[in-house]
């Protein structure tokens, strides 16, 4: 009996070592291998809701990777104010201060320090103008508005270009010639800079007669024309008088010169008197009673 029991031990013993780790190695054998899924894919082990399919609260150190990202709002970046986009400002305010037609330039005379703004917008207001109107040289007083607010009020220097398209000489004008084609040239000048405004391409001026000479280069002004005389001084016309359903035609002296519309002295011929007549074209004159 003690031999049969003994005997048992023996065999049974080592048989049951086997059988335990035969089980831990099964046991081992059925762990879920690291980022495997069951059902859908991507379904992770370890999350409820992909067991059952649920909504389940997820795992602590996944709540920064699902919570939603905030939105950042940035206000707009204020910027500064250079000294271009101040004479832009100038530059667009001055033509509702003075009737300019042509190319319109500011330069500031004195160096501008950039000026932080409250916003990006700005514009400039032409506060203080001087008295005597648009010039070459000019002390005004700029008010900046950005953001809907006053940012200043400054008194500035500036210098002053306004290019227009006017008659030049071609060529050397002498006095008492009349203009023909080719004789001027249109180009773009700085009319603040000439004392007397010279006389823009928007007028014919082909016809006049020059009053005095002009150099070669130098634009065409007013005081350099004259109309063309339509009669002359020593000329012979013939001069009408009438009033109502008479007339009278009698030879005359003019004793002046002038162009078509113009009233000169001139004399009879006949009875030697004068008196004035206006003139109608190059041979003609009207007594006006």
């Amino acid at each position: 009996m003690i031999f049969s029991f003994r005997f048992w031990l023996a065999v049974a013993v080592p048989f049951m070592g086997m059988a335990s780790r035969a089980c831990a190695d099964l046991s081992k054998l059925l762990e879920p291998v690291g980022g495997a899924t069951l059902g859908r894919p991507g379904a992770s082990l370890d999350k409820p809701e992909d067991l059952a399919g649920g909504t389940g609260s997820p795992r602590k150190n996944e709540v920064a990777s699902k919570a939603p990202v905030a939105r950042i709002i940035t206000t707009e970046t204020p910027q500064k104010l250079t000294e271009l986009e101040l004479v832009q400002g100038i530059q667009s305010d001055l033509p509702k201060r003075y009737d300019i037609q042509g190319d319109l330039r500011v330069t500031l005379l004195k160096r501008w320090i950039p000026l932080q703004l409250p916003a990006s917008d700005f514009f400039a207001e032409c506060v203080q103008l001087p008295p005597t109107g648009l010039a070459s040289s000019m002390n005004i007083i700029v008010r900046g508005v950005s953001g809907g607010k006053i940012v200043g009020e400054w008194p500035l220097q500036i210098k002053v270009e306004l290019y227009q398209k006017v008659w030049v000489a071609a060529q050397r004008l002498e006095a008492g010639h009349l203009l023909e084609p080719g004789l001027v040239a249109a180009q773009p000048l700085d009319i603040l800079r000439e004392t007397t405004p010279p006389i823009s391409v928007e007028r014919e001026i082909t016809g006049f007669e020059l009053a005095q000479s002009v150099n070669k280069g130098r634009p065409v002004t007013r005081r350099d024309l004259v109309e063309r005389p339509l009669v002359k001084r020593g000329q012979f016309v013939d001069a009408f008088a009438g009033e109502g359903g008479f007339s009278v035609r009698m030879r005359a002296l003019a004793l002046e010169g002038g162009a078509a519309g113009t009233v000169i002295r001139v004399k009879n011929l006949d009875t030697k008197k004068e008196f004035y007549a206006q003139i109608i074209n190059e041979n003609q004159v009207q007594v006006r009673f």
